[in-house]
């Protein structure tokens, strides 16, 4: 895969994780949203979405309570940054980040591409007590 193939905005179609004993499960459920977008000039913006989240009771951005606030941002996943491929990955390196804790560093994905189909995978990573690989499945949008 080279940088052209890959420039675009590509919409969301699944992503599954997958522990070490083969169980597959869905993090933002059955019909997750999303976008990612790659320039021809290296940047990248990444948004992931539960689908039907529940609209806070208040129009202020930075209000609600602690409880609603955790249940909007836990629902969602942004970040955006440069982006250059290496050896079978695209290698994100984040400028910015809904998870602080990201800014600065390197999100690797393996990328395969057939046609107008993406799949972007994580590295083995430990979570919650589990070692997952991530999928997310991309039809290309424009």
């Amino acid at each position: 895969m080279d940088v052209e193939e890959l420039v675009g905005r590509w919409n969301l179609t699944a992503w599954t994780a997958t522990d070490e004993n083969g169980t597959v499960s869905a993090p933002f459920g059955d019909n997750p949203q999303g976008c990612v977008i790659y320039t021809p000039g290296g940047w990248m913006s990444g948004q992931l979405a539960v689908a039907d989240r529940r609209q806070l009771p208040t129009p202020v951005v930075f209000a609600g309570t602690e409880s609603e606030r955790a249940e909007a941002y836990s629902s969602y996943l942004a970040y955006c940054g440069e982006y250059r491929l290496e050896a079978g990955e695209v290698v994100h390196t984040l400028h910015m980040s809904l998870f602080p804790n990201w800014v600065g560093g390197e999100q690797r994905r393996t990328a395969e591409l057939s046609g107008d189909r993406l799949v972007l995978a994580t590295p083995p990573t430990p979570m919650g007590g589990r070692v997952l690989v991530n999928r997310l499945y991309w039809i290309r949008a424009e």
